[in-house]
């Protein structure tokens, strides 16, 4: 599988990023990187709750597989107004919009492709990926793909999680994992459009825990009412 992000600035620069997914996990095809930044190092603003050990993981996944993005954008403001192309197998996506949401919708892609234990619960929606999604669109399709994967574990005879609580837990977890990111991308940038786009993608995920725990609506979804109906 494939997704290629092609962003285009107002001068008429253009910058290309392709990604290529394996189709049976969903994580993204490693390019070569001779010298890693240091700042992808497992150790640098390592998140508390991260399972991985630098004696066998020296790089945080993460951290490594935005190291080209970084770089490529690291003097560019967030504001910036651009035209983005995006092409999967199946469809193509175009928005004139500011660097920041562009660079969001593309580092989030490769945030939960990297091979992350944390982001892992999120890997799923990467076969769905929806470029430039909304809030609504985000959580309800959190929340969705979710849902079906515990109708699948109850289909193999495993306990469903019908109320979202390991759902729930791992956003605190994700949360985390962003900051430590947000600082990771600072330091290797002279401008703001990569951390803000990290810092929008945390905006978010935190409205996912937040819907959650006020108890879900068809009104806050945008779904039509008589689906309350018994």
């Amino acid at each position: 599988m494939f997704c290629k992000y092609i962003i285009k600035f107002e001068d008429g620069q253009e910058t290309v990023i392709d990604i290529e997914l394996d189709p049976s996990t969903m994580t993204v095809q490693p390019k070569k990187n001779e010298e890693p930044p240091q700042w992808a190092l497992l150790d640098t603003c390592k998140c508390r709750m991260c399972p991985l050990d630098s004696a066998t993981s020296k790089y945080c996944p993460i951290a490594l597989n935005l190291a080209e993005v970084t770089r490529t954008f690291s003097d560019k403001a967030s504001t910036m107004i651009v035209e983005t192309r995006v092409v999967t197998q199946e469809r193509e996506y175009f928005k004139k919009t500011s660097l920041q949401s562009a660079l969001s919708s593309l580092i989030g892609i490769y945030m939960v492709t990297s091979g992350c234990p944390v982001m892992s619960i999120l890997t799923p929606m990467a076969r769905f990926h929806l470029p430039f999604a909304t809030l609504t669109e985000t959580v309800y399709r959190s929340i969705s793909s979710y849902l079906l994967r515990q109708y699948l574990r109850k289909k193999k005879g495993l306990e469903p999680d019908w109320e979202l609580k390991k759902l729930n837990e791992a956003y605190k977890s994700i949360e985390i994992l962003n900051a430590a990111i947000t600082d990771r991308v600072r330091s290797a940038s002279s401008k703001d459009a990569n951390y803000n786009a990290v810092i929008i993608l945390d905006a978010f995920a935190k409205m996912v825990p937040w819907n959650i725990d006020r108890g879900l609506t068809s009104k806050e979804l945008m779904l039509p009412a008589q689906d309350e109906k018994p």
